[in-house]
């Protein structure tokens, strides 16, 4: 059994112990896709372009990206992991091979470039992230997350850092399939935008698991390494659950010892993920080339009751996300043809929403 390095350098990537569809045939080669992640991985979602299964890749060493055809339509995930100057050009060969192409969950720079090639561009909800050299858990909107930790000691629980191997990959299981329960999608999982679980060991993903006072194990947190010039600068928080019985607070006292655990480390920053339409009518970028209908519906969707009772909780997201008062910022959708509800319609099919 590999332990897991604390240190900030990268290790030797074992490809063989990541799952892994195809290499060759996604268009751009499993080494040639690590070596570029190493190297320009800042983008919260580079790991998952890398590794999530069921994706194709496009590109070559001068950069790739990662999409997933549904119909006509090629989405694509995130930002390219490129040098910035290679944006441009991997972007205009990857549209004149596909043609009907959307970009999801991109930040300002590629959204700026996506739009100097005639892309439509609109706000799709912010990022959070947490600045890690400068984060503090003082202060009032910090008072749930000191309190979570301070209940949690009390009551005789322990979280620490391990592999899958040491706590056992049955017990992980059961605690998923058990959260699985409480979801709105309990017979699938959420892929593309959502990486899903994958319960076996993986290059560089870091695991926290909290422990009853009993020693039986209610909540795990797991997190994708994010690279940028060949060494781990943060870590987005890609996987956070717990038994349904657990206490409320157990996930954030978890998530606590694990930011606490970066910062002694002296990494750069911890990304909590997407708020799904978020604060997007706010946004005042873009606004010349915008979707007025594509910003309705993601407005729509973010205020509608049944959306977030029955499809996915997007005001529950943002509720838990401000509970850290990270630092927020707007990421785009961009897509070259109309109209755009289809291709919306397309992206929860690519996410096994319907």
């Amino acid at each position: 059994m590999k332990d897991i390095s604390l240190t900030g350098a990268v290790a030797p990537i074992d490809a063989s112990r990541t799952r892994e569809n195809a290499s060759t045939a996604s268009g751009v080669p499993l080494p040639v896709r690590i070596a570029l992640m190493r190297e320009h991985g800042r983008g919260s979602y580079a790991f998952s372009a890398v590794y999530q299964s069921g994706l194709e890749h496009f590109g070559d060493e001068r950069g790739f990206l990662a999409y997933k055809k549904v119909g006509r339509t090629a989405l694509v995930l995130s930002d390219p992991v490129a040098p910035p100057e290679n944006l441009p050009d991997l972007i205009s060969r990857f549209v004149a091979q596909q043609r009907d192409v959307g970009f999801w969950f991109v930040s300002h720079g590629v959204a700026k470039v996506l739009a100097e090639q005639g892309f439509t561009i609109n706000a799709m909800g912010y990022d959070t992230h947490i600045d890690l050299p400068t984060y503090s858990f003082s202060g009032r909107k910090k008072q749930t997350l000191r309190e979570a930790l301070n209940r949690m000691v009390k009551r005789g629980f322990v979280t620490r850092e391990g592999s899958l191997t040491e706590v056992g990959i049955d017990k992980v299981k059961a605690l998923h399939e058990a959260w699985r329960q409480t979801r709105t999608f309990t017979s699938e999982e959420l892929v593309f935008l959502n990486r899903p679980l994958l319960v076996a060991e993986e290059p560089d993903v870091r695991r926290f698991f909290t422990f009853d006072k009993d020693g039986k194990l209610v909540a795990f947190a797991f997190f994708d390494p994010i690279y940028d010039g060949g060494k781990i600068i943060g870590y987005l928080s890609q996987h956070s659950q717990n038994l349904p019985e657990a206490d409320r607070l157990v996930t954030l006292a978890l998530k606590r010892v694990a930011i606490e655990t970066f910062q002694k480390e002296g990494l750069k920053v911890l990304h909590l993920g997407l708020a799904p339409f978020a604060d997007i009518m706010n946004d005042q970028e873009f606004r010349a080339n915008r979707s007025r209908v594509t910003a309705f519906y993601f407005h729509f969707s973010f205020n509608n009751w049944l959306v977030n009772r029955y499809l996915i909780s997007l005001k529950g997201i943002v509720a838990h996300r401000r509970l850290y008062d990270g630092i927020q910022q707007q990421t785009y959708y961009a897509f070259n043809r109309r109209p755009s509800l289809p291709r919306i319609v397309k992206l929860m099919r690519a996410c096994k929403m319907i």
